[in-house]
């Protein structure tokens, strides 16, 4: 297959993070850890063992209650779905992380139904899939059961479980390349990249029915074609909270059209008001200045593409004897009591039901399970409700058995932090001896080796080396300039490593710091303390005098002899 030029792996999503290869974590204290004891003074306190069965492939675990063959089929259609895109946009195509990504396959009775966010408890019957995140881990829910969808009080719609599921994956995919786009650009692209339509030999791209017989009823122009638009300004400016299946399609609409449609005039414009708006709330005249159109003129333009949508759109063929290869078959296994327990816990955790999560992580491991990726999410657990005895007991455990989980070493090393802190004098000032700061940069160091980069983790070393007895070496100094190098837009980070170099390395290190955060950081403490540093740095060497010029020049050389 011959590879398209694609514009918007630049504009949108080429952007991924380069990270570096997981390694073996450096060794912890080597102590001897007391895990937590629990004990159930009543067998109702314990949900029963969870049934699931489990597969892993690159990058995700999946735990599924639909059938084995439906789960087979689920797999197989997923990796076909990576290689297409691996095809179509291979910049957006890979990411790196430790932690594999979670999809849990729901198919009896209303077993999805508990995982609903917390704070969108309306939104149970609009949307087959759910996506969660934070910075270290996702987790993707699928609902098999459901058969129709809920658009409003009066609108149903057939379910599609493959394609909601193609929409969290692709949100999940967007994000760990370029963060968090603006919600009716992110929106816009879900939608379109989930109406891919691919099989081994043909990939199709961007492709939407005619809205009266053909396509399908998520496309935008037969979701649209009898409904009110909103103002534009509304659109620009939604916060998603609940699953608005409308505004989601007026999304679809407007970056469809700005990307392939109208013989793609609206291209560079689009890319023009993308930028902005990622770093400013889109205006009127904003908008005028990248499309030469006010917002109402816009949707009208908007509407008539919806009735009339005339468009390009992207499509593979593989030449004979170049089509897909055929995925290898999943391997499917009864999921262990703490894979479930873990999986489900992390995804309730995300969706805000705290008190649910908790229960299904403990269950296992007071079964006597002693799982270090189980131990791992129970101290993070444990941490985020404040338990900090029983989160460092779990997290110290964890680290000992080199669990991989970026976030728990850099708990850890926050715990032990916090820890040293206790010998504070009268202003609230502290030292760190040699020994407490090997203490709290070994499990550092062990995060920094898995990805994803965490920026935590650079701004909590650089936090330990500036209270430390002893100055940081070339070396340490080394790490949090990388750090910087990687999160560049870290206030903190930023001015850590300023007064770092400045005071214990290379003061030209220091200035090249101060220099650029005072041109790009906004007014915040951080800059105050910047500015603070830029009075310290000492005169700039003087630059080199210029090479004299040479005295002779072709008209004053003599001439060569005939």
């Amino acid at each position: 297959m011959n590879h398209p030029r694609s514009f918007f792996c630049v504009a949108a999503l080429a952007a991924g993070l380069g990270v570096g290869r997981a390694a073996d974590p450096l060794p912890t204290t080597g102590e001897i850890v007391e895990l937590p004891k629990f004990e159930v003074t009543d067998s109702r306190v314990l949900p029963p063992p969870e049934k699931w069965r489990y597969a892993a492939i690159p990058g995700f675990e999946i735990l599924s209650s639909i059938s084995e063959r439906e789960t087979k089929r689920f797999v197989r259609d997923f990796l076909l779905l990576q290689d297409a895109i691996g095809i179509l946009l291979p910049a957006i195509s890979h990411v790196d992380v430790a932690v594999p990504t979670s999809l849990i396959l729901c198919g009896r009775g209303d077993g999805a139904q508990r995982f609903v966010p917390a704070d969108r408890g309306d939104d149970t019957y609009r949307t087959a899939a759910f996506f969660f995140d934070d910075p270290d881990r996702a987790a993707i829910v699928v609902d098999f059961a459901l058969t129709e969808l809920q658009l409003d009080a009066a609108t149903t719609v057939n379910a599609d479980a493959y394609r909601e599921f193609y929409k969290e994956y692709f949100r999940h995919m967007i994000r760990h390349q370029a963060g968090r786009p603006p919600p009716w650009f992110e929106e816009g692209l879900v939608q379109m990249f989930s109406a891919i339509d691919f099989d081994r030999k043909t990939i199709t791209f961007a492709e939407v029915g005619d809205g009266f017989g053909g396509g399908k009823d998520s496309d935008f122009n037969r979701m649209l074609h009898e409904h009110v638009l909103v103002p534009l300004p509304e659109m620009f400016a939604h916060d998603v909270v609940t699953s608005d299946a409308f505004w989601s399609a007026q999304c679809y609409a407007f970056v469809h059209m700005c990307l392939y449609g109208r013989g793609k005039i609206y291209q560079p414009g689009f890319l023009k008001f993308l930028a902005r708006a990622s770093r400013e709330q889109p205006t009127e005249e904003m908008f005028k200045e990248c499309f030469k159109k006010t917002f109402k003129q816009m949707e009208v333009e908007l509407r008539g593409y919806i009735e009339f949508t005339d468009h390009k759109y992207v499509e593979m063929r593989a030449k004979k004897g170049q089509e897909l290869p055929e995925p290898p078959a999943a391997v499917l296994r009864d999921a262990t009591e703490a894979e479930a327990g873990r999986i489900v816990g992390n995804a309730l955790r995300l969706g805000g039901h705290g008190g649910d999560a908790h229960l299904a992580l403990i269950a296992p491991y007071i079964r006597g399970s002693r799982d270090p990726q189980l131990l791992a999410a129970l101290g993070l657990d444990e941490r985020i409700e404040e338990h900090d005895d029983r989160a460092k007991k779990f997290l110290e455990a964890a680290a000992q058995s080199k669990v991989v989980r970026p976030r728990a070493y850099l708990e850890l090393a926050r715990l032990r932090y916090e820890t040293a802190q206790t010998a504070k004098d009268d202003e609230g000032k502290f030292t760190l001896t040699p020994a407490q700061v090997a203490e709290i940069l070994a499990p550092l160091a062990a995060a920094a080796a898995q990805p994803p980069p965490l920026p935590e983790v650079f701004e909590l070393a650089a936090e330990v080396w500036s209270h430390s007895a002893q100055p940081p070496g070339p070396a340490d100094l080394k790490l949090i300039n990388q750090g910087v190098m990687t999160f560049p837009r870290r206030a903190v980070l930023l001015a850590r490593a300023a007064d770092l170099n400045l005071r214990h390395g290379d003061p030209e290190d220091a200035r090249k710091i101060i220099t650029f955060a005072l041109e790009a950081l906004p007014n915040s403490p951080a800059r105050i303390a910047i500015e603070q540093l830029r009075d310290e740095l000492p005169p700039e060497p003087p630059k080199p005098a210029a090479a004299p010029a040479s005295s002779s020049s072709p008209s004053s050389r003599p001439a060569k002899k005939s």
